[in-house]
């Protein structure tokens, strides 16, 4: 949802931050808490966060809400082997935002006049948990682990440009599927379960372009287009998506502002079984973070702040997903000083 910067416009400017000049490592830790409140019948949680309600009803019910204090940990580490090559370990300050629990174990290279390149190999470090059987109504359900591994592929500053564009591949797996075969209200045979099986692939292509209005480059904006494809062994969990953001960024004396809206919707390939009808959805987004250098002489620790709102509005209202959520923690820079960084 967001980009964010630690020090300077730099990564605020650019998905991908610039390979500093000389040779050594680098990156960044962050250690906080968080507060979620989810409404959502699908997710469970993670090893971190154990979140959603165990029994419904009714698959006929609404999306129930849950919340949770939960801690944050996460961080990157960086290798520069000179002549603007480098090596990454870890979860980027992009996916932390998102709060997209992927890791990423990748190479970057940056070339005057053609831009930043940078490939990735994305696993789960902390797997999210799902229910084993989203459907089962009237006893407790079990949650079972939700893991992806795949690539990403970026190219920053295309050519010299302000354009950026990302493809990622992920390929999704359920530990233990059982979706409709605890539903009691209605008849979910074995055709009817394999429509519903989420495991599967998923492809992406986002598009940005990064514009800096104004003479001292303190306010940036980046309006960003997504295509999403889900290609699950389901066909009623098969989808098409497309996502619409706005980043606005504000880079103040020792502080960043940064805030996203975004809007979107997605389109199921055919209808699910136990509704009779497809489970589409509008989603809507709101966003902010604030980066706030704390007096230390090193320059090198901040205070972060962030709260997040969205929305998915489905067809069905079991579907619907609604997220609130506060952020409060610290980050430390370690490694190459930012004065050494193009």
């Amino acid at each position: 949802m967001l980009l964010l910067c630690a020090t300077t416009a730099a990564p605020v400017a650019s998905a991908i931050e610039p390979v500093p000049d000389r040779s050594g490592w680098h990156g960044f830790v962050l250690v906080g808490a968080g507060y979620l409140d989810l409404k959502s019948s699908m997710v469970a949680g993670n090893d971190l966060i154990d979140i959603g309600k165990r029994t419904i009803a009714s698959i006929n019910d609404g999306a129930q809400s849950d919340s949770v204090v939960h801690p944050l940990v996460t961080g990157e580490i960086n290798y520069t082997f000179g002549d603007h090559w480098q090596a990454f370990l870890g979860t980027s300050l992009e996916d932390f935002v998102t709060l997209d629990g992927v890791e990423q174990l990748g190479l970057r290279k940056q070339a005057p006049g053609v831009g930043i390149l940078q490939g990735a190999f994305l696993f789960s470090g902390i797997p999210s948990r799902v229910w084993e059987d989203p459907y089962q109504e009237g006893v407790p359900r079990h949650d079972t682990d939700r893991k992806s591994t795949g690539m990403r592929f970026q190219w920053d500053r295309i050519l010299g440009s302000a354009v950026e564009l990302t493809f990622t591949y992920r390929a999704i797996r359920i530990d233990t599927e059982r979706s409709g075969q605890g539903v009691t209200s209605v008849t979910c045979d074995s055709v009817c379960q394999g429509l519903l099986r989420r495991d599967g692939d998923q492809y992406s292509v986002a598009a940005s372009y990064l514009f800096m209005p104004g003479d001292g480059r303190r306010h940036l904006l980046r309006p960003m287009v997504r295509y999403t494809m889900n290609d699950r062994d389901g066909a009623a969990v098969s989808s098409d998506g497309y996502r619409f953001q706005l980043t606005y960024s504000f880079i103040g004396d020792g502080y960043t502002f940064v805030g996203n809206v975004a809007a979107g919707s997605t389109s199921q390939d055919e209808p699910n079984p136990l509704y009779g009808v497809r489970t589409d959805a509008d989603q809507f987004a709101v966003d902010a973070s604030l980066f706030y250098r704390l007096p230390a002489a090193s320059r090198r620790w901040q205070a972060v702040a962030g709260i997040r709102w969205g929305e998915d509005n489905s067809t069905v209202d079991f579907h619907d997903n609604e997220v609130f959520g506060v952020t409060l923690a610290v980050m430390y820079l370690f490694g190459t000083p930012p004065s050494s960084r193009q």
